[in-house]
This record gives structure tokens, C-alpha cells and sequence, in this order.
């Protein structure tokens, strides 16, 4: 039989970026016929009726995600998803959402700052949810650490659908599609691109002369 090998490389002229750029987290018990085998991407996840996603909005520039191997031994290898962030500040509202999401099994879609999409955790395999606090000092602010982690048999999975997302709690969300999440170009008045800046990234023009620029 024909194994389905294939040539690995990098995919040539695309601009590759590091980082999350947003991420969203359901209760894993949320999941309806969850596609265990078959190909890694999946096409369309299905939530139960009324169920959708939050967003898990973070310091900028803090959520990481890493997927080492993990050896089982006779049963076999699989992986060690984690995806780690911080929040800002001890607010009541937070320190109550923060109370509620103890002890809780979950899976999230995170989308870089390429546009891919990602699933991590299954309702077989789950993320707990883990957090920590700091007061900080007079030379650091104060926040929260926190964890989603777990045992997966599979890689992260690419996610091609769509996904709900509630407003603020609100029972009605909008439809988010994968995707870069928005860019502004910066060019010359006589129309030159200089630079495209993904959102949320900072970028520094260094130059002897005084330049202006209109954001279209």
C-alpha cells in the first residue's frame, strides 16, 4: 500500500510571523460529534445548541503556545499541548471569571499572526485551566499567569470553519472566518509601500527627516 508521504517545505514567498494574535476557549463538553480520526484539518466543528466561544483576551504580545512530543512508552507518543498568557490587573470582574473557569476542561481555537487557525484539545483530551497571581512591585505590575494544558495523541489540528463568538456573555455572537487579523500599509506620497504592519505590532521609522503619513 502507498503511504501518503509528501515533500516538507517551506512554502516559498510568504512572510512568516511569530506570535498569537487571538484566542478563544469553549467547554470541551461543547463539542458534538467530534471528528477523532480521519484528516488532521477539519472543516467545521459543531457546538450544541446555544453554545459558543469566548474570547480569552490577554497582555499583548504574552500568549505563547508550544506542542513538545511526549514518549508513552509501550502505549505509545504523543504530545504536551500549552498555551500560557497574562492578564492585566485584580479586578472583581476578573477574579470572578477567573473563579469560574477552576476545575474546568476545555478546548480553544487560536489564530496566529499568519492567519492560521488551530484546535487544541479534544472532549477526549482537554485543556485545564490554570492560574496564578502577583502583586507585583513598585518596578512590575501586577496580573494573573494562566495555563491551558493537556495530553493530546494528535498534533494541534488547522481549522478551516467558521466559529460563534459571544459578545460580553451575550447569548448572541458574531462569525468570526480565519484569516490575517487586519493590517495598515504605510507608503510614500508617491505611492511606494514602505512597510505592512499586522494589528497589534508596533513599528519604528528611524529617518533624518520629519515624515507624515495618512493611514487610508
Amino acid at each position: 500500500m502507498m503511504l501518503p508521504y509528501a515533500n516538507l517545505r517551506q512554502e516559498p514567498g510568504i512572510e512568516n510571523l511569530g506570535g498569537v494574535e487571538a484566542l478563544w476557549y469553549t467547554p470541551a463538553s461543547n463539542l458534538l460529534a467530534f471528528p477523532q480520526r480521519g484528516p488532521l484539518t477539519i472543516a467545521q466543528l459543531q457546538l450544541r445548541p446555544g453554545a459558543v466561544w469566548y474570547q480569552l483576551v490577554s497582555v499583548r504580545g504574552s500568549v505563547r503556545f508550544t506542542q513538545p512530543a511526549k514518549d508513552y512508552g509501550r502505549h505509545g507518543s504523543g504530545f504536551s499541548p500549552k498555551l500560557t498568557g497574562s492578564l492585566a490587573r485584580h479586578t472583581p470582574e476578573l477574579a470572578a471569571g477567573l473563579e469560574h473557569m477552576e476545575g474546568g476542561r476545555y478546548v480553544v481555537l487560536y489564530r496566529d499572526l499568519n492567519g492560521e487557525v488551530q484546535l487544541v484539545g479534544t472532549p477526549e483530551h482537554p485543556l485545564e485551566w490554570r492560574d496564578s497571581y502577583s502583586a507585583g512591585s513598585e518596578t512590575q505590575r501586577n496580573g494573573f499567569d494562566w495555563t491551558l494544558a493537556g495530553e493530546a495523541l494528535r498534533r494541534a489540528r488547522p481549522y478551516l470553519g467558521t466559529w460563534e463568538v459571544a459578545e460580553y456573555g451575550q447569548q448572541s455572537g458574531v462569525v468570526l472566518q480565519p484569516g490575517a487579523g487586519g493590517t495598515v500599509q504605510l507608503r510614500t506620497a508617491g505611492g511606494r509601500r514602505l512597510a505592512t504592519v499586522p494589528a497589534g505590532k508596533t513599528l519604528v521609522l528611524k529617518s533624518g527627516f520629519k515624515l507624515s503619513y495618512q493611514i487610508l
